[in-house]
Parts: C-alpha cells; sequence; structure tokens
C-alpha cells in the first residue's frame, strides 16, 4: 500500500455555488424562532450563515495545507491523513467523531510537540469518501490499525479519541493490547454500549449523572434519526443552511462556550465540500449493525494503560469507578472547563493532560 501526498483544493465553483445557496436561504418562520429550546435559533443561524457566505475558504485552505495530508487505500476504503513526523518519538493516533472532521485537531497539534502525531478523517468523514457499506466503529478500528501498523509501520502506537474516536480507540486497545501502548479518551463508553450501574456514580459525581440522563432524554434523538434514517438526513448536503443548523445545533448544546466560530466554519465547509454530511450520519447506522464481540474474556474489558479526561459539559458521562473496573487506568482527571469536543474548546489542557499521561 502507498500513500499519496494530498494537497486539499476545491474548484472555486464550489465556494461559489456555496455562497449563492445561503443567500438564496428560505428562513423558517415558526412562534420560537428565536430560540433554542426546540433546535437552532433562527436568529443564530442567520447570523452564522452571513458569516459563513462571507468567509474565505481559501484562509482555511492554506491552514490545512500549512501541514503535510496524504491519502492511501485500506482494503478498498480510502483513507486520509494529515502526518505530522518526528522521528523517535511516540506515534500518536487521534481520532474524531461526529459532528468533526480530522481537522478539529487543529487546535490541539501546535501543543503536542514531542509526539509524531496522525490525524485520519474516519471513514465517510471529510476527506475519506465511503467507499461501501459495513464500515461503522469496529471496522474502522481495523482500519486504524493497519494504517498505523502497516502503512506507517509502526510497531507500538498509542491513541486518543473522543465521541466515535473515543469507542474506535478503545476498542484497538482491547483488540490489538500488544501493539497499542497506552489509551486516552475524554468520552469513555462501554464497548457493547450497555449503560454503568447507577450504584457505580459516586455522590460528588451526581450532578454529571443528572446531566447524562437528561441529554438521554432530551437530546438524543438525533441518534436515533442518524442510526435508522441517515439516507433521509443525506438530503441535507443539498442546503447549506439545514446541514449548518444541523451541525451547529450540536455545537451549542455540547459545547461549554469555547468553541470559536472559525473552528466551526471550517468544519461546515470541509463537510459541504467533501459532500460526506450524508456518510458521516451513517456511521450511526453501521455501528450499531454488528453486536461488538469480546477478544478476550478477562478484566479488565481493556488492558491498556488508560488515561481519562472528564470534561463537566460533556453529555454522555460514566462513573470513575466504572473507569476504574473497565480500563487499566492510570490517570483520570476531573477537568474544571469544557465540553464534548475538548480538542477544539481545551485545547491546552487536554494537551497537558495527555503528555502527562504519555
Amino acid at each position: 500500500m502507498r500513500a499519496e501526498r494530498l494537497e486539499i483544493a476545491f474548484p472555486d465553483q464550489a465556494v461559489e455555488d456555496l455562497r449563492e445557496r445561503l443567500a438564496r436561504t428560505r428562513w423558517p418562520a415558526t412562534p420560537t424562532a428565536g430560540s433554542w429550546d426546540e433546535g437552532t435559533s433562527v436568529p443564530a443561524m442567520q447570523e452564522l450563515a452571513w458569516a459563513w457566505e462571507t468567509d474565505d475558504w481559501h484562509d482555511h485552505q492554506a491552514a490545512l495545507n500549512a501541514y503535510e495530508h496524504y491519502s492511501l487505500e485500506l482494503g478498498g476504503q480510502p483513507i486520509h491523513y494529515l502526518h505530522v513526523r518526528r522521528e523517535g518519538e511516540l506515534p500518536l493516533l487521534l481520532l474524531h467523531g461526529w459532528p468533526s472532521t480530522h481537522w478539529d485537531f487543529a487546535r490541539l497539534l501546535p501543543h503536542l510537540d514531542r509526539l509524531e502525531l496522525v490525524a485520519p478523517d474516519l471513514p465517510g468523514f471529510g476527506l475519506s469518501p465511503l467507499a461501501r457499506t459495513g464500515i461503522g466503529f469496529l471496522e474502522t478500528a481495523e482500519l486504524m490499525h493497519a494504517l498505523m501498523t502497516e502503512a506507517l509501520g509502526h510497531e507500538r502506537y498509542a491513541v486518543y479519541g473522543f465521541d466515535w474516536g473515543a469507542l474506535v480507540a478503545e476498542q484497538l486497545a482491547h483488540a490489538h493490547e500488544d501493539t497499542v501502548a497506552a489509551l486516552h479518551v475524554t468520552m469513555p463508553f462501554p464497548l457493547d454500549f450497555a449503560p454503568p450501574a447507577q450504584e457505580l456514580w459516586a455522590a460528588e459525581e451526581q450532578p454529571f449523572a443528572e446531566r447524562t440522563m437528561q441529554w438521554a432524554q432530551e437530546g438524543f434523538a438525533y441518534f436515533q434519526l442518524q442510526a435508522t434514517r441517515p439516507q433521509t438526513l443525506a438530503y441535507l448536503t443539498d442546503s447549506p443552511a439545514a446541514l449548518g443548523a444541523w451541525i451547529f445545533e450540536k455545537v451549542h448544546a455540547w459545547s461549554d462556550g469555547g468553541y470559536p466560530r472559525e473552528q466551526l466554519l471550517a468544519n461546515l465547509w470541509l463537510y459541504w465540500l467533501t459532500g460526506t454530511f450524508g456518510t458521516a450520519a451513517r456511521f450511526y447506522a453501521e455501528s450499531l449493525r454488528r453486536p461488538w464481540q469480546p477478544a478476550h474474556d478477562g478484566a479488565p474489558v481493556v488492558r491498556v494503560p488508560t488515561g481519562v479526561a472528564a470534561f463537566p459539559k460533556e453529555n454522555s458521562q460514566v462513573p470513575r469507578r466504572f473507569c476504574e473496573e473497565y480500563f487499566d487506568l492510570r490517570r483520570y482527571t476531573r477537568m474544571p472547563h469544557g465540553g464534548h469536543f475538548a480538542p477544539v474548546e481545551e485545547p491546552e489542557a487536554l494537551a497537558a493532560e495527555l503528555l502527562a499521561f504519555l
């Protein structure tokens, strides 16, 4: 397998087409248009749409191309990855989730100066166009392992992940414990999706237990749609305002106020220009179609040294006792600020945790 150097560029007509579509947006008129209680606020989305329409994609393109990018096929699936080479340093595989791309690590990369860094787009996301059905988080773990070992030639590597990237990272550590040197996650979760027992929550963790329960009751509808009707949602690729509103609502609801506007715009550009919104949503459906099967019966489930940084505004949290039982937990830090998008919201704090652990 041979990776080819990739220069990221899109035709100017695709950029102009986006601007024209945004200018022609037909805005919804609802009794709750100004509120976030039932979805994306119309005034806030109008402001974002104007910022997007007047934003210069070429600035983002230049920032992306300041790094080395590569593309190769693994098992017939194209995989794009950003690579920061540092000979002799521990390789760290950085795995994003939804609604993110590899560029969610842009603010984190400069702070990890003593590690070799590999940040791929998951299959169906961004610059890794989906080639076939049947690729969920389990299959993605095998593709990522092939990237690190067969394509890049590493005998040992560490891995960090959030959102779906956390589950891919956990599966890598579970199934390839002889190769994965260390695991770090900011959204630890059981690989079989079985919720941890309620009695594992400590008294001081009750606010986080309540937040997780509230999210499961009020913020989970998107998950069901993406897991069951991704084809219908894929039609959002025809409207940048609709696509933007779907992603913007999650960024607003899941972050702790530290998600910069320019990062959101870069993310929206990548989803729009690559046309991968539908295939990224499909990752949910594919990941739920094949139940997880353990590679071993031993305890803990993940026997690789593990670090966890628990951010207060993360939606889906688990008790510390669960982490102690499920992983070979070596470091656990309850962070003072931050939400679901830790690499974007708190890059310096997350980098400090990663460097202290690794």
